[in-house]
C-alpha cells in the first residue's frame, strides 16, 4: 500500500503515528532509490518494505539494497543507522513507534556525527559548503530573496511572488 500504515488500511484513520510509518518508508525510499510499490520489477520485489527486510540482518548484505545511484557516496555506518531508524518507524503497533520529533532528534544525530576520514560529505554538509558565489548565482536563478541556514540546519528559502505563464 504505499506509505499507508497498516492501522490506516484497517480503519481509515490518520494519526501522526501514521505519518511516523510513511516516513519510515520514505526514509527506505532515500536509501535504495525504489518506489514503496513498483509493478516494473520482479513479483518478488515490487513491494519494497518486503523486499528490503532479507537484506536487513546480514551488514554483506545490507549493501545490495543501498541505491547503485549513490556510486559508493556514503558513509555505510550512517546509512545502516538511517535504516535502523526506519525500522522504529515500521512498527506494527503504532504506539510503538516513536514521535515524529523523537525521529527528527535520531535523524540529526546521525547526520551530525563525525564521519571517518576520506568519508564522503554527506549532501546536507555539501549543500551548507556552497561558495558564496554560487549562492548569488542561485538567488538569481531562482528569484529567491533570502537563502540563510535556519534553525535545524534547514533552508528557510523566501520566494518572490510573480506570474508563470503556462501554455
Amino acid at each position: 500500500m504505499g506509505y499507508a500504515a497498516p492501522e490506516y488500511v484497517q480503519t481509515g484513520r490518520l494519526t501522526s503515528k501514521s505519518d511516523v510509518w510513511s516516513y519510515g518508508v520514505f526514509i527506505y525510499e532515500l536509501i535504495t532509490g525504489r518506489r514503496p510499490f513498483d509493478r516494473n520489477r520482479p513479483k518478488s520485489e515490487q513491494k519494497l518494505l518486503s523486499w528490503v527486510k532479507p537484506f536487513l540482518s546480514d551488514i554483506k548484505k545490507f549493501n545490495l539494497i543501498l541505491d547503485p545511484r549513490l556510486e559508493g557516496n556514503y558513509h555505510l555506518k550512517s546509512v545502516q543507522r538511517l535504516a535502523i531508524v526506519a525500522n522504529r518507524c515500521l512498527v506494527r503497533n503504532p504506539k510503538s513507534r516513536p514521535k515524529m520529533s523523537e525521529v527528527l532528534e535520531m535523524v540529526n544525530r546521525i547526520v551530525d556525527a563525525p564521519r571517518e576520514t576520506g568519508s564522503p560529505q554527506p549532501p546536507v554538509k555539501r549543500l551548507l559548503s556552497i561558495e558564496t558565489s554560487q549562492i548569488t548565482e542561485l538567488k538569481k536563478k531562482r528569484n529567491i530573496k533570502d537563502l540563510r541556514i535556519g534553525e535545524g540546519g534547514w533552508l528557510p528559502w523566501k520566494w518572490t511572488s510573480r506570474v508563470v505563464r503556462t501554455c
